[in-house]
């Protein structure tokens, strides 16, 4: 049976019609709001394989045993290319580390066809002698590691292509951000991260370029 509406309901009909109104055009501010937001860029990751075409600057190296020689002298291999100092007191260490654990993460093969090349942000510190010893101290003494140091206008340039950022500050120390840069056996950059605690997506993009090679 239908009950009709009477007078003694219409107040809380109409208080329900405008409780009903207000949730409606609650609904409809939000969705406006939400679809008027402006379209903003996805956040930067640490890794990208679509890095900018080009080569890293061929300067000018002299490596950990004293011998000179050059970035370009290092084609014909993959690499994996970054900077370093020597006394740095804790973003370094996780570098050589990161560094060190991709390399554990290939096969035997795959290790004899990459090298790493590693230059001072601080050349006129970190000498020959320096790097020597810092080179046995993280364990990387192979000759597929090459430590060395360019000239402080050289290490800026190279610094630069690499995507690295440093400053010299009044305690000694360098500011500086990390990156390590896959290179191909011509010198072509081939990938690069900026997250040396997650390292999966930068292996890959390793041994892609060493099945290539």
């Amino acid at each position: 049976m239908t009950k009709s509406l009477t007078l003694g309901s219409l107040p809380m009909l109409a208080t329900l019609l405008a409780l009903t109104g207000y949730a409606t055009l609650a609904v409809h501010e939000v969705n406006e709001s939400f679809v008027s937001l402006p379209q903003t860029a996805p956040p930067a990751t640490s890794f990208s394989n679509k890095v900018a075409a080009g080569d890293l600057p061929d300067v000018a190296i002299e490596t950990a045993d004293g011998v000179h020689t050059s970035f370009a002298a290092t084609a014909g291999r993959v690499r994996i290319a970054t900077m370093f100092y020597s006394h740095c007191p804790g973003v370094c260490p996780m570098t050589f580390a990161a560094l060190r654990d991709i390399e554990r993460q290939l096969t035997a093969q795959q290790q004899a066809g990459l090298s790493f090349v590693l230059l001072s942000l601080d050349p006129a510190r970190d000498s020959p002698q320096t790097l020597r010893s810092l080179a046995r101290d993280r364990g990387v003494n192979s000759p597929r590691w090459l430590l060395g140091r360019t000239s402080e206008p050289d290490a800026h340039a190279f610094a630069s292509a690499a995507g690295i950022e440093f400053r010299p500050l009044s305690d000694g120390s360098i500011d500086h951000s990390t990156a390590l840069v896959l290179v191909d056996s011509r010198g072509q950059m081939l990938a690069r991260t900026s997250d040396t605690g997650e390292t999966s997506a930068f292996v890959g993009a390793v041994r892609r370029a060493l099945e290539r090679q």
